[in-house]
Order: C-alpha cells, then structure tokens, then sequence
C-alpha cells in the first residue's frame, strides 16, 4: 500500500511517537522510510559572529542527536533509512520534500514545538494536511489533547 513514508521529526514528544508508528509501518509494507527535519530561521538578531557560530554548532549537535533517535529506532525493527535536513518552514518544507521524493504517507506527530502561538494559529500537522499532495498520518498524543 506505502511504498515511500516520510517522517518529520523534531525531537518532541509527538514526534517520538510518530517515528515509532513510521518505523513499524515502513517495516510492515516494506516501504523506504524518511525522515526529516527543519531548521526553522532564527527569530532573534546575532550580536556577534561568535554567537552565530555558536548557534549553527548547537543546531548541528541538536541535528546529529535526533539523526541518531531515528537510526535507533529504525535498526531495532530493522528497518532500512534515509535522512534530510533542511531550512525552513516546517510544513512548507515537509510537503515540498514529500512531493521530491513521491511520497505516499506523511507521518508527523499532533504537537511538536510550536508553543501556544501554533496551538492558537494551528500547527504544521494542520498546515501538512491542508497542502500535501499525499495521505497524511497525524498521530495524536495519548492524552488526546
């Protein structure tokens, strides 16, 4: 049924839980499985090139340890993965990304890190379900909120 099932994962909560329902599902179909992530723009002004640099080596350790979470969970069900990383908008980024690689499945938590302002607005799972090109997995969190 899913041949190629993209994962955005942030490292949150509701992340986690879609990686483990994207892992067990590549596994089931025998589907390639991608997982994804956005570096968002920086909000804020650097007031030094030292503090930019800075910044970038936080965000690429920050990177390397959720790369790692996947390939973790990924080789305890053996399941064969490709990661990306990319700046920008996160549903903006995830929908563009899944139409590249002819995606069938997005799978994305119900929350990641969008704070209030997102849960007022609406988060990038609505945001990915209104614009992909593809069926969208939300997977909700277990309190159901």
């Amino acid at each position: 049924m899913f041949r190629r099932i993209l994962v955005g994962f942030d490292g949150s909560p509701g992340a986690r839980r879609a990686l483990r329902h994207a892992v067990a599902l590549a596994r089931e179909e025998g589907a390639e499985l991608h997982a994804f992530w956005v570096e968002e723009p920086m909000p804020h002004y650097a007031s030094s090139a030292e503090e930019v640099r800075a910044e970038e080596s936080d965000v690429t350790g920050y990177f390397d340890r959720l790369q790692g979470e996947v390939r973790q969970e990924a080789e305890r069900q053996g399941v064969a993965f490709r990661t990306e990383a990319v700046r920008g908008h996160a549903a903006h980024a995830i929908v563009e990304f899944a139409r590249q690689i002819g995606a069938d499945l997005i799978v994305v938590g119900q929350r990641g890190h969008s704070g209030v302002l997102g849960h007022l607005l609406g988060g990038t799972a609505d945001r990915i379900v209104d614009s992909a090109d593809c069926s969208v997995l939300v997977v909700r969190d277990s309190e159901g909120s």
